[in-house]
């Protein structure tokens, strides 16, 4: 689906401003570049300019296909560019809103095989921690709203924080469930996880987000370094669980539990390995969330 996103226009972005934020000495906040204090200086840097992008919001491979055709930026500006613009697709586009569909698909399908009331219950409350998140994205769609929704964003940042850890703990304790369960079981119960884990660092992407809309610089840095660090671990579990059963499998095993996990490698192989997972993650950037409206 094509559609037309607002993101920085490098081109007319300051020099000194386009070098202090790729050296890390510039941030990059709601459409505004401000001064950190390694730089020596405080306050803002510049409104960043924008530019209007056609893309196909389906594929986000057409974003480095895109970027790969700036050759008059530097490889780091290229680089920022397309986190920007992937930043932007989750912000601005159904894109996040059609990844919560697919996993409240899934959702559904597992409640309704497994009847596990602990299941059950983590089930609800996740169902209920996206749709906070989806809430928050469309409240950033409009910057004018900002004045009237303060109390808004308050709560909505209070769920958040309370509803997420419970979430990544979910999928820790759910790995432990999944090694009971039958082989068409587990093939639903593997691609819930990996969507899951695909969505989540969008939904982390958003919290901090909503901080630094309503001025909430030093916590949407915290929350972010602290949240990429706890994605992490989770992310790794899941990674070290699958390859212990993607090594039984190699080994000579062919019960239905290894041929699952031979049916989602490549699934898993793509969440692994997901560099916008990674950009969307990264400390202190803060990549933009244009709004729609200014």
């Amino acid at each position: 689906m094509k559609e037309t996103l607002l993101t920085i226009d490098w081109i007319n972005v300051y020099k000194e401003v386009k070098s202090a934020i790729e050296t890390g000495h510039a941030v990059i906040r709601d459409g505004v570049a401000y001064w950190h204090s390694a730089s020596g200086k405080s306050g803002i840097a510049q409104h960043l300019p924008l530019k209007e992008v056609v893309l196909d919001t389906a594929s986000i491979g057409e974003v480095k296909q895109l970027m790969q055709m700036a050759q008059t930026m530097q490889l780091a500006a290229v680089g920022l560019s397309t986190g920007v613009i992937v930043g932007a697709m989750v912000m601005q586009t159904m894109y996040l809103a059609q990844k919560i569909d697919k996993l409240q698909q899934s959702l559904d399908v597992i409640s309704g095989d497994v009847h596990a009331q602990n299941v059950i219950f983590y089930m609800e409350k996740l169902s209920r921690y996206f749709g906070v998140v989806e809430s928050a994205r469309v409240l950033l769609l409009d910057k004018s709203l900002v004045e009237e929704t303060h109390d808004v964003a308050a709560n909505l940042i209070a769920q958040m924080s309370s509803e997420r850890n419970e979430v990544l703990s979910f999928i820790d304790n759910l790995l432990s469930y999944a090694d009971k369960l039958s082989d068409r079981h587990l093939e639903q119960v593997l691609d819930f996880i990996t969507i899951m884990l695909d969505t989540m660092p969008k939904a982390i992407y958003v919290e901090s987000q909503l901080c630094d809309r309503y001025g909430k610089f030093r916590l949407a840095e915290h929350l972010m370094r602290q949240n990429a660090r706890r994605y992490a671990l989770t992310l790794e579990h899941y990674r070290q669980w699958c390859n212990d059963k993607v090594k039984e499998s190699i080994s000579g095993r062919s019960d239905p539990q290894s041929l699952a996990f031979n049916r989602k490698q490549d699934d898993l192989r793509l969440l692994f390995k997901s560099e916008d997972n990674a950009m969307l993650l990264r400390e202190l950037q803060s990549f933009t969330a244009i709004p729609l409206k200014a």
